[in-house]
């Protein structure tokens, strides 16, 4: 490859060799989003500082992005996030051989801060289900608490995935386009025939949760708006599709599930997402020894 193909390829060319790539490797929408968004902040950036061409982005110039982004005092989590899809931008660059190297080889990822994550407590849990104002609602808790899928994977789902007999749950839209198997236990099984037994469309094809004035598919706007709504009625902050599936995770460590059959169940490539939630079960087993010590309780 010679210098002069290289600088005949700008940024702008680049990116949509890049999100047509993506489009090839049937990534979501929501992926597809996340990259074009990201990457329009980093080549805003190159364009205010005259940097047009594919190979005139060196490490010291993504370094001096980052330290500008820093700069503005945004989250250490949109910052990882813009890293991280210039890192995959550029690997792809590499990978179809519009560039030899990438100039993030040589740039270490921005740190993210260590953050105590939230969860629902027994309290709220309870507090927002008296909330809830019909028999769908209350399914969509229990199933987002029970099942740990994302809102997205939820909306997706037919009545025919959900085995009321079993439990299992057979999820096709996935992140990354990957399908899964994960569960409802008994108690949601049964609020969810009670939903279901009020609705006419019983068909296996059928959306399992629909919107109630329309009846078509609850969408991931919907769900958002639903869950805005019980926030504001129940008075619990955290109440969003997230925090209950963030909720299922630190229940299942709590009662001792293997942290990689959990991962599985939520449907993550890794166990690297999951480790920040051990530091609930790590204060669950300091406290647990400070209540119930054998020298400090038995020599009181």
């Amino acid at each position: 490859m010679t210098q002069r193909r290289t600088r005949e390829i700008l940024l702008s060319d680049a990116l949509d060799m890049f999100l047509l790539d993506c489009a090839a490797r049937r990534l979501t929408e929501g992926t597809l989003q996340f990259y074009k968004s990201k990457l329009a902040v980093f080549f805003h950036w190159c364009g205010d500082h005259n940097i047009n061409a594919l190979a005139e982005v060196t490490a010291h110039d993504i370094r001096r992005f980052l330290v500008d982004i820093h700069r503005r005092k945004l989250s250490s989590q949109y910052q990882n996030n813009l890293a991280r899809a210039i890192r995959a931008f550029f690997n792809y660059c590499v990978r179809d051989e519009l560039i030899e190297t990438s100039p993030f080889k040589k740039v270490q990822m921005p740190r993210l801060e260590k953050k105590i994550i939230s969860a629902l407590s027994p309290k709220d849990i309870k507090t927002i289900l008296q909330n809830c104002g019909c028999e769908r609602d209350r399914s969509l808790c229990l199933f987002l608490l029970d099942s740990g899928v994302r809102a997205s994977e939820l909306a997706a789902l037919n009545i025919g995935d959900i085995d009321l007999q079993s439990g299992v749950v057979q999820v096709h839209s996935g992140k990354g386009q990957k399908g899964r198997t994960t569960y409802i236990g008994a108690r949601t099984r049964k609020q969810l025939k009670r939903y279901w037994a009020e609705r006419s469309d019983l068909n296996p094809k059928r959306p399992a949760f629909i919107a109630i004035f329309s009846g078509e598919r609850l969408t991931v706007h919907g769900l958002v708006q639903l869950m805005a709504r019980l926030s504001a009625k129940s008075g619990v902050l955290g109440c969003t599709c997230h925090t209950f599936r963030r909720t299922f995770a630190i229940s299942c460590l709590r009662n001792g599930m293997n942290i990689y059959v959990l991962a599985r169940l939520m449907g993550h490539a890794d166990i690297l997402i999951l480790k920040q939630y051990l530091a609930f079960v790590d204060e669950d087993l300091k406290g647990a020894h400070e209540r119930f010590g054998a020298v400090d309780n038995l020599l009181a």
